[in-house]
């Protein structure tokens, strides 16, 4: 079995500092925050560059969830946020496409509401990693060693940046596994892009 983890993703509830600064549009109802509808009230907001882009997220699973390393049932896959929650989804998902209707199930999950399908807990990135038994962990990087996408099948575990901009930072002293960081192109790629090559490694 292989492990894919969309790390630090830029998926959170809206935090509690800046919900007085929100005015509810007629678009979006939700309470997950989303820089392009949220984008004043994020102004002072710590590491703002990293968060509201949920959408990063929906793409990144259907691709990985329409895989044939995941219709093989050989993938593992959990979603690694912002705040420290993981979410263990299951691989026989179907998410809906519509980014609208995706935001409504993901809202009622991160708000505590049981889902057969996505599980929620309340833990570290470097805590999952050693709760999976994570051994040999590619941390995808534009900066990484450069490798050729057969190679990744040398890895059991893939570490992806579920966010747009800055660094994903992995403690390695709490970690049991090795970590090594991985790039399979000389350019960034958007994080849905990494995960369907990384897919598409490991199947083929």
């Amino acid at each position: 079995m292989y492990n894919i983890i969309l790390a630090n993703s830029a998926l959170e509830l809206i935090p509690n500092e800046i919900k007085n600064k929100i005015r509810r549009a007629k678009i979006y109802k939700y309470d997950i925050l989303d820089s392009n509808y949220h984008y004043k009230a994020m102004k002072d907001l710590k590491n703002r560059e990293m968060r509201g882009r949920p959408d990063i997220v929906h793409i990144s699973l259907l691709n990985i969830l329409d895989s044939p390393i995941n219709h093989e049932k050989k993938l593992n896959i959990y979603v690694h946020t912002y705040d420290d929650k993981v979410l263990t989804i299951d691989p026989n998902t179907r998410l809906p496409r519509n980014y609208f209707r995706f935001l409504g199930v993901i809202e009622k999950v991160l708000k505590g509401e049981r889902n057969p399908l996505i599980k929620m807990e309340e833990k570290t990135l470097e805590d999952l990693l050693n709760e999976i038994n994570a051994k040999n962990i590619a941390l995808m990087s534009k900066t990484g060693q450069l490798v050729k996408p057969p190679h990744l099948k040398n890895f059991d575990t893939f570490l992806i940046g579920g966010f747009p901009y800055g660094s994903l930072v992995v403690n390695e002293d709490k970690i049991i596994g090795e970590l090594k960081n991985i790039s399979i192109y000389n350019k960034g790629l958007m994080a849905w892009t990494v995960c369907g090559i990384v897919c598409y490694a490991l199947s083929f």
